[in-house]
């Protein structure tokens, strides 16, 4: 993947794909458990009516690497105020059909408007692309 060719809106895709790579990768610190025994239902009827939680899939290869492109794309080419915000947006996109909440971005940031913080992100989305 040659980042030098990456548009605008590939960025985007890039850092959002970033975003969900990382929640895929294991913890730092492994929770320790008592014993590896599975929960189970305590009464004979209610095997197959609990609700079912679809596992966390791992991270692939290709997309641990894209995230390493990442992750040097923010830490080498942005300052810290468009580090942080980039970032943020992603992870609040990561998971979401609606992408990013700018609403409760707009708050953590301190800004009356979210309007405000896309605009800064496109921004800096912008900076990036010319610096590449």
């Amino acid at each position: 993947m040659q980042l030098s060719r990456l548009t605008i809106a590939e960025l985007d895709e890039l850092f959002m794909e970033a975003a969900e790579t990382e929640r895929k990768l294991p913890a730092a610190m492994r929770k320790q458990k008592m014993s590896g025994w599975p929960d189970y239902p305590r009464e004979y009827a209610a095997y197959g009516y609990n609700a079912f939680e679809v596992p966390m899939l791992k991270a692939t290869p290709d997309q641990v690497s894209r995230y390493d492109a990442a992750l040097n794309l923010v830490l080498t080419k942005l300052d810290e105020e468009d580090r942080r915000l980039v970032w943020a947006v992603s992870h609040s996109a990561a998971y979401r059909q609606r992408g990013p909440r700018w609403t409760k971005l707009a708050v953590i940031l301190g800004l009356n408007d979210p309007r405000i913080v896309k605009q800064r992100y496109k921004d800096a989305l912008i900076r990036l692309y010319y610096m590449l």
